[in-house]
């Protein structure tokens, strides 16, 4: 039940951004996507805001959206190892591809190290799923906005009749 309460939390502070469908909708799109192309906790929500920041899309749904899927990481890691899997047993020569490495001294080198330990298959593999949950969002949550403006105009429209009435 906590699960369900949180993602409602996320889904009332998305709707009531101030800012047209459209951006909010880039914004929460781009931040879903970090999560899925940037598997490194805490880092995605710091990339998602400084990405929104230069494509001039709303940098707070960027966060809010991005800062909503962590419950779920790893689960987006399970399916981020699935999709290299597929591309591996695929297109074989990628399995060869590395990536160098620095030195493990703090926890951000481990964590990147880990990221970089799947290789070159791993970070195409996230960057797939980050463009297609990209795309899905971001239709979902236009759609999801524009419907409640059209409904807030409307209210709006009713209240005006019966005061004339």
């Amino acid at each position: 039940m906590r699960l369900y309460r949180y993602m409602k939390y996320q889904y009332y502070k998305m709707i009531r951004l101030k800012d047209t469908p459209a951006k909010v909708a880039q914004g929460g799109g781009l931040g879903f996507a970090m999560d899925f192309a940037v598997p490194i906790p805490m880092v995605s929500i710091f990339i998602a805001f400084i990405v929104a920041r230069i494509l001039k899309v709303n940098s707070l749904a960027a966060v809010i959206s991005a800062t909503s899927l962590k419950p779920f990481f790893p689960a987006i890691v399970a399916l981020n190892i699935y999709v290299q899997s597929m591309l591996v047993s695929t297109f074989p020569v990628l399995g060869e591809l590395v990536l160098p490495r620095m030195a493990d001294t703090t926890h951000l080198d481990k964590a990147i190290n880990k990221v970089l330990s799947g290789g070159v298959p791993y970070l195409m593999a996230g960057a797939i799923n980050g463009l297609l949950i990209f795309i899905i969002s971001y239709f979902i949550i236009y759609q999801i906005l524009s419907l409640r403006i059209d409904r807030i105009k409307n209210r709006k429209k009713k209240k005006n009749k019966k005061r004339r009435l």
